[in-house]
């Protein structure tokens, strides 16, 4: 029993076996070792290990691992995951592909779930070999029942060059503003510049950057972005013959010297109708959504010209909505009115709208508001990486591994002894990528080493998501340092109702 948890149910593992039904998986992977259990809590610890079966060999099934991003760094690390085979016995061998054998790689002991086995293996490669043109490299493994093989080869990146568009207009004679708008551009990578009369402008340069909707794609499918940088000026430098340039170019290897200009010459009469007010949605936090059950949307209103006069919310029926206005003092430049909402209705997708009334526009804009669900609901898998076991550094990181989860919102928290994380962990959680119609994650906890050496201390991620029943809130994964220097695998409970200082 560990009273640290006060749960039972123990089996126990060590180096020498395992005993009864082997229920985690166990990979090492970039350094970091994943671990996850399907079922109740397993606490391991010293034992003994018999293993007898009559079973026929069965012959693995391989699945390549690649470096998530680019990352940094003169190497990239890949990995093999042979998972399904028996026996046990298996061996890998890494080549690049039309070259020679790889022998600077880890291969880690196979690991039993049920009457089948799951080995791993990772190598680290250099960035040249990696990015060079057509690279694959090829992971090999040797079983008795056949061998196998798979080959990673890095992803084509698709260049797509965005429609530029340039909006301009004048506040009360003393400045002129700008804003160039890059849309539906991929990848993600880039820079926007603005030169006057072909120098580049460094100051007064205001960018925002912002993804199209959720799910807009072009025709062959690729993620599209868009980006929009604002410069103000002085209308003193905004003379006759003036030319003003936004220059979009992507950054990186992949998009080589791609890149668009947007030019814009001195006329009377700058400015357009719309081009003076900026509207932007920001939605709730998941830790509101999540954990109060309730939220925040903000509608965040900017204006070149100040001369809004209301800004109110309105529900889907376009109603107004009791207490959801404000007339912005006379000047006003930026505009913040808050709408609070429900869980219920930001997981059902209500639509809510925000609209502007300016004085010199006939009709008013309205901007929505809503959180598209689209899809079921998909229940994530949830692994505990702890820190290199010989690490020197001063600092260590935990790792919360989020995977295979729909839709893409989720929320990552952590305790330190069923207590909240204060000011000494610093923690963050990565945003949710997609990959085959699911999300995953990454949330971290780093903190001093000396922390970690403390044998009495159990540190735990907390991941809430809409799939996850109300009655268990969340997945709860736990891990401390005794158990991952002795026996090099990890203490997890899975569906915790509620968190609770450990008896």
């Amino acid at each position: 029993m560990d009273n640290r948890t006060g749960l039972g149910n123990i089996e126990y593992l060590d180096l020498s076996g395992i005993k009864g039904v082997f229920k985690c998986l166990f990979l090492h992977f970039g350094c970091n070792v994943l671990s996850h259990c399907d079922g109740a809590f397993d606490y391991w610890g010293k034992g003994t290990m018999v293993t007898v079966t009559s079973a026929a060999s069965t012959r693995p099934t391989l699945f390549p691992l690649m470096q998530c991003g680019s990352g940094t760094g003169d190497t990239v690390t890949l990995g093999c995951i042979a998972s399904g085979f028996s026996p046990s016995s298996l061996t890998f061998a890494w080549n690049k592909v039309n070259g020679p054998a790889l022998t600077d790689f880890i291969q880690y002991p196979p690991v039993r779930k049920g009457d089948f086995y799951t080995g791993v293996s990772n190598i680290r490669v250099s960035r040249q070999d990696w990015e060079a043109k057509d690279a694959t490299f090829r992971c090999a493994a040797t079983h008795a029942a056949g061998p196998v093989e798979v080959t990673i080869q890095r992803p084509n990146v698709v260049i797509k060059l965005p429609t530029l568009e340039v909006l301009a207009s004048s506040d009360e004679d003393t400045k002129v503003s700008f804003s160039c708008l890059a849309k539906d551009f991929s990848p993600n990578d880039y820079d926007i510049k603005w030169l006057k009369n072909n120098q580049e402008v460094t100051n007064q340069i205001f960018e925002m950057k912002t993804i199209t909707p959720e799910g807009r794609k072009d025709a062959n499918g690729t993620t599209l972005y868009s980006a929009t940088s604002f410069l103000m000026l002085p209308s003193s430098e905004w003379t006759d013959g003036t030319e003003l340039t936004c220059q979009f170019k992507g950054k990186g290897p992949t998009f080589e010297n791609s890149s668009l200009t947007y030019k814009v010459t001195d006329t009377t009469g700058v400015g357009c109708p719309e081009s003076d007010v900026e509207v932007t949605i920001e939605g709730p936090t998941m830790e509101q959504m999540f954990l109060s059950r309730k939220g925040t949307v903000k509608c965040n209103v900017k204006v070149n010209k100040p001369s809004v006069h209301k800004i109110w919310w309105e529900n889907q029926d376009k109603q107004a909505i009791a207490g959801a206005s404000k007339s912005p003092p006379r000047g006003s430049k930026e505009i913040s009115l808050p709408l609070d909402i429900d869980y219920d209705e930001w997981s059902r997708g209500t639509k809510f709208y925000c609209v502007v009334e300016k004085n010199d526009w006939v009709e008013p804009r309205k901007t929505p508001y809503e959180r598209i669900p689209g899809g079921e609901t998909q229940r994530p898998s949830v692994f505990m990486l702890p820190p290199l076991e010989h690490t020197r550094k001063e600092m260590v990181t935990l790792t919360c591994y989020v995977k295979d989860f729909f839709p893409r919102e989720v929320f990552v928290s952590w305790l330190v002894d069923d207590e909240e994380a204060d000011s000494k962990y610093k923690f963050h959680t990565t945003n949710p990528v997609e990959n085959q119609g699911s999300f995953s994650a990454y949330g971290q906890l780093s903190f001093s080493l000396e922390q970690w050496q403390k044998n009495d201390v159990a540190y735990s991620c907390v991941v809430h998501h809409e799939s996850v029943a109300n009655t268990t809130k969340a997945i709860v994964r736990s891990i401390g340092y005794r158990s991952f220097q002795s026996i090099n695998l990890v203490n997890l409970n899975m569906n915790v109702p509620e968190t609770c200082k450990a008896q």
